[in-house]
């Protein structure tokens, strides 16, 4: 199993000048391992690589995979919407070292089941790395069924999924799937414990960029068998789980982060700053809490 505990899926900085911000990226790597993270996720929605090319994710990839030498584990989405340009990208991203890829849904051009199978399975065999399906159905449009994760559990390569479905009926029928050589990873902070509860051996977190330590401590006490104790943080957890909800993400995250003084940068469009009511709920929040920066 390439990936087993806490993981946070961070932010990519970018500076004044909107080019990536490599000081910033190591600052927060540095962080994150420093508070406990059990491996580092990149890409997704929360790193913005779907308005990225193909050099600026790869040299991404390479900083980090260098600035975390194999401490935790290192993922990272290769899987794009398009499946010619993930097989390259997946070939490039092993021959630097990634430990695991990501295989985001398509978007748009969604596919049937037959052509996601096939663009699933030539990702995973040309990546020729351990790789999770990305199932985030809110940002993608389509909800992989249940019934097309028991083929691609078939395909060589694809040890996982990375679930953020907020739909309980289809969590419960993808719990017959897990299993040793099948993992159920949490891709959502809200359903962290519905995921736990069905097997998940893993939590990918958004709201790890600034509270990692509060979500990270929901896993810890669900492992240690503290179901009071995890159910009792995670409802402490959700008034910052909802913020982080409160538009396009990462604009929340990434909002937060700047006015905590992490310096990651704005966002790149279609992404606009957050709109200056739902940014005062947020300052409000961190004065409220007392949250500084790690």
């Amino acid at each position: 199993m390439i990936f087993k505990g806490r993981g946070v899926n961070i932010v990519t900085p970018f500076t004044d000048t909107n080019e990536v911000d490599f000081n910033s990226l190591a600052n927060l790597v540095d962080t994150y391992l420093k508070v406990g993270s059990q491996a580092i996720i990149l890409g997704r929605t929360t790193g913005e690589f779907y308005a990225m090319n193909d050099n600026e994710i790869l040299e991404v990839i390479d900083f980090v995979i260098k600035k975390v030498n194999k401490k935790v584990p290192v993922l990272a989405q290769t899987g794009l919407n398009d499946t010619s340009r993930s097989v390259i990208l997946s070939i490039r991203a092993k021959a630097l070292g990634l430990d695991s890829l990501i295989l985001s849904a398509p978007y748009y051009g969604q596919g049937n089941e037959l052509g996601l199978i096939s663009h699933f399975k030539s990702i995973a065999i040309a990546g020729d790395l351990p790789a999770y399906i990305d199932n985030d159905p809110a940002r993608t449009g389509l909800n992989l069924a249940p019934g097309l994760i028991a083929k691609l559990v078939e395909i060589p390569n694809i040890v996982g999924i990375i679930e953020s479905s907020s739909d309980l009926d289809h969590l419960a029928d993808l719990s017959p799937l897990i299993n040793d050589n099948f993992a159920l990873i949490s891709g959502n902070d809200k359903t962290i414990l519905a995921n736990l509860a069905m097997g998940a051996s893993g939590h990918v977190s958004i709201l790890a960029n600034i509270c990692p330590r509060l979500i990270f401590n929901i896993y810890d006490k669900f492992i240690e068998g503290d179901l009071a104790g995890a159910r009792q943080v995670f409802n402490d957890s959700l008034k910052a789980i909802d913020l982080m909800n409160l538009d396009v993400n990462p604009i929340p995250v990434k909002t937060a982060m700047n006015m905590l003084g992490y310096e990651v940068g704005n966002f790149r469009l279609p992404l606009h700053p957050m709109d200056p009511d739902k940014a005062a709920q947020v300052a409000t929040f961190i004065m409220d809490t007392g949250l500084e920066r790690l």
